[in-house]
């Protein structure tokens, strides 16, 4: 091949380059969350478009003169771009962009585009450090939510937890207890059932500090309006590391 041949295929091949170059995807400029994925229970704002993703998270997203996140003006936002408050589940395919407020005091949010499990495609925005530390099993969330510590704590003996002989004694407590005839009244046969399942599974008053390895059943006794006990199933390990069946009264009513 000549030296001008040469010269023009080099310019063909780096033409080539151009043009895929413009066709590849672009580089991603923000880094995918640790978690992807935000589910059924969690909320997240959805949005038309990534217009009014950007618009609503850049404007509409700051904190007020005392330092907290500010509503008012962040519901102004959403009647302003026709942004909804929503919820998952979806998954996170791309980010947008992120703001933190206060250091993430206030809130660490990021701009997302997603899809649902129909195959739509959505955008939104997240509070990231919410939707990464979400529990995302049963075990999880009844631990966020009664002992995040990942103990049980009853040195002064109070009335929500017990111990019983083992573990299948616990278990069988809250099998004793039939299902709830009126919500919304004192059911007396429920609270009698369970004292009764106390005393043949040797359930008494527990004290000291228990790792919690696995909830197991619950049984809901209603005492009242608005008012009852949520027993549920524990093994747990206690101070001295021995294997433990506890029963422990979660209503947080």
């Amino acid at each position: 091949m000549t030296a001008q041949g040469l010269k023009g295929a080099s310019l063909l091949a780096a033409t080539a380059l151009v043009i895929a170059s413009l066709h590849a995807a672009p580089a991603r400029a923000e880094p995918l969350p640790r978690q992807r994925d935000i589910p059924q229970e969690l909320s997240t704002v959805i949005c038309p478009d990534p217009g009014a993703t950007e618009r609503l998270i850049g404007e509409y997203y700051r904190v007020n003169a005392d330092g907290i996140f500010d509503t008012y003006h962040f519901f102004d936002g959403l009647t302003e771009t026709g942004c909804l408050q929503g919820s998952g589940p979806l998954t996170i395919e791309d980010v947008l962009s992120r703001k933190v407020l206060q250091n993430g005091a206030a809130g660490s949010y990021m701009a997302y585009q997603g899809r649902r499990p129909d195959g739509s495609v959505v955008f939104g925005i997240v509070d990231e450090v919410v939707n990464d530390t979400h529990p995302r099993t049963a075990f999880g969330q009844w631990m966020e939510l009664h002992a995040p510590s990942g103990r049980l704590v009853n040195h002064e003996g109070g009335g929500k937890l017990y111990q019983c002989l083992s573990p299948e004694a616990a278990a069988e407590v809250i099998r004793a207890i039939p299902p709830l005839r009126e919500q919304g009244a004192a059911n007396p046969e429920q609270e009698q059932a369970r004292d009764r399942a106390f005393a043949e599974n040797g359930c008494v008053l527990a004290r000291g500090e228990f790792r919690i390895t696995s909830v197991g059943a619950s049984a809901f006794i209603s005492t009242g309006p608005e008012a009852g006990e949520d027993w549920t199933a524990l093994e747990a390990t206690d101070e001295q590391g021995r294997k433990v069946g506890l029963v422990f009264d979660a209503a947080v009513m």
